[in-house]
């Protein structure tokens, strides 16, 4: 189980926000929105957030990362960083050059995601059983970035057995 989150799983610190896109459809504008509302939310209750022995290895795995979440089948892709205490900062509607985490999940993982009071233990949840389905995700899925060869190795072990913990 893990952050965000994404989750999602996405958020905002006091800097600035990136504008939309103007590729992007309109949906993405409400659900960048609902995710910089969120943002405080997942960070107040990141401290408090039960996890497994495994799901904190996975979340340890995220922590200090900068990670461009895609959601499949559309053109959409936000990014956030997850500072090394789990708290999210920093959320834009583009994608980083620097991201080396691609999280993958669907528009209605993160409208669900967003509609929580407590988006962590949902967010660990997609993490913990996430997996690729045919052109799809269920819950959330997270690997290297492209060019980053070992975080996708990492994340490709962590993927095999994270159902198993």
């Amino acid at each position: 189980g893990v952050a965000l989150l994404v989750t999602s799983a996405l958020v905002v610190g006091a800097s600035p926000v990136a504008a939309q896109s103007g590729d992007q459809p309109a949906w993405a504008d409400d659900l960048f929105e609902d995710l910089e509302e969120m943002e405080p939310k997942y960070n107040d209750n990141i401290g408090d957030a039960e996890m497994s022995f495994a799901e904190q290895r996975v979340y340890n795995q995220i922590k200090g990362n900068a990670v461009n979440v895609y959601f499949v089948n559309t053109d959409v892709v936000f990014s956030f960083r997850m500072r090394s205490d789990g708290t999210l900062t920093d959320l834009r509607q583009s994608p980083r050059d620097d991201a080396t985490l691609k999280l993958l999940m669907t528009r209605e993982t993160a409208e669900d995601l967003v509609a929580r009071d407590n988006p962590v233990p949902a967010f660990v949840e997609n993490v913990r059983t996430g997996e690729r389905t045919g052109d799809s995700v269920e819950g959330i899925v997270i690997t290297g970035e492209d060019g980053e060869f070992v975080k996708r190795v990492t994340w490709g072990v962590i993927n095999v057995f994270k159902g198993i913990f």
